[in-house]
């Protein structure tokens, strides 16, 4: 019986994987790394090979090479990893090592400032932070791991859900279950998919993967194919990790607080829900949720126009029936056209039926 290769677990990206990753597992031979995940195996030389600090967390390393397909990545996914990778890589990346671990004393050294300059901001004023605010607010977002982002997504729904209506179950909310799942099948993130009563058209994301539907907008779809371009829009603002900026840049300097001190409890972060609902994603994240979206449609193997026909049929309306979820978009026509031409660009690969009826997944309503 063999000895057994020392190898450790790693998140591969590339150009025909899910923007979400595939789980593969590595291990060095000799200069290079081998990399076998269910659909393939590479053997990387370690002169190819770029580190860099990422995932995440901030925390976590990405392992980076060319190849004549496109850029590959490979992601630590945890601390056994980390330290398997340090413990087992070829002097030839020591370098690179080194210079990472310099990184992250940085890293430590701006956490340690966060506290300081939020422990002074009694005797100081708002006026220093306000000159650090926004590189402190994207260390805070780059340090909530993925554990503590949906622990921030189960408290924001908690503090929300006593002011929904839930619809009851049967044949509306299991289409929008069935579609979710087959649009997050290979996604790092658990999702929750809440359909409520409510008229407005309108869908939202909370960090962690709570997505919230309201019946509104299963009413203004006319195939399941629309529907499921709306809900790959809003699951690409939490792939994306838009929900959880989003929620730092609504609580500020106590977002920072919170993640400086490891404070997780509901009392810091008690009101965020209601803060999230004040705070629009930018127009370069709608945009990103708009062309990721497609990403994620195509990689379902669901065919994308629909994004696109109901973007286009909201975009025309004029009255108060205009969904409130075009309202923080960029302009219709500039989003409408990227849109459009991404769809032409995307490859033509097979596409198959969403199988549900939607007119009777509509008469649940």
């Amino acid at each position: 019986m063999g000895i057994p290769i020392p190898e450790f677990k790693v998140l591969l990206y590339g150009p025909s994987f899910h923007a979400a990753g595939i789980r593969a597992r590595a291990h060095f031979d000799g200069e290079s790394l081998a990399i076998s995940a269910h659909n393939g195996s590479f053997l990387v030389p370690s002169h190819l090979i770029t580190l860099r600090t990422g995932g995440f967390d901030g925390r976590q390393w990405l392992i980076t090479w060319v190849a004549q397909e496109g850029t590959y990545s490979a992601m630590l996914q945890n601390e056994a990893a980390l330290r398997a990778f340090v413990l087992l890589a070829p002097a030839s990346i020591g370098r690179q090592l080194q210079r990472i671990r310099g990184g992250r004393a940085r890293n430590g050294r701006l956490r340690r400032f966060a506290l300081l300059l939020l422990a002074l901001l009694p005797l100081l004023g708002v006026g220093l932070y306000t000159f650090q605010a926004d590189r402190l607010k994207q260390w805070a977002a780059t340090r909530i791991d993925l554990e503590r982002e949906r622990q921030l997504g189960d408290m924001a729904y908690a503090q929300i859900q006593p002011a929904l209506k839930p619809l009851d179950r049967g044949v509306t909310t299991a289409a929008v279950e069935n579609i979710g799942n087959r649009l997050t099948a290979e996604s790092y993130y658990h999702y929750h998919f809440h359909v409520v009563v409510d008229p407005g058209i309108n869908a939202y994301a909370l960090p962690g993967g709570h997505i919230v539907v309201n019946t509104g907008l299963i009413e203004a779809t006319n195939s399941a194919g629309e529907f499921a371009g709306v809900l790959a829009h809003e699951i690409s603002h939490v792939e994306q990790r838009h929900t959880l900026r989003k929620l730092v840049t609504a609580l500020d300097w106590r977002a920072v607080l919170g993640v400086a001190l490891g404070n997780y409890s509901s009392g810091l972060w008690i009101d965020m829900a209601e803060r999230l609902g004040h705070v629009a994603y930018s127009p370069a994240q709608e945009s990103e949720a708009d062309l990721d979206g497609l990403d994620i449609l195509r990689r379902a193997e669901i065919a994308p126009n629909g994004m696109e026909t109901f973007f286009a049929r909201m975009a025309a309306k004029t009255d108060a029936t205009r969904p409130v979820l075009l309202s923080v978009h960029p302009a219709e026509e500039v989003r409408l056209a990227a849109l459009r031409a991404t769809i032409v660009r995307q490859p033509r690969d097979d596409v198959y039926p969403i199988n549900f009826d939607w007119e009777l997944a509509r008469s649940g309503l």
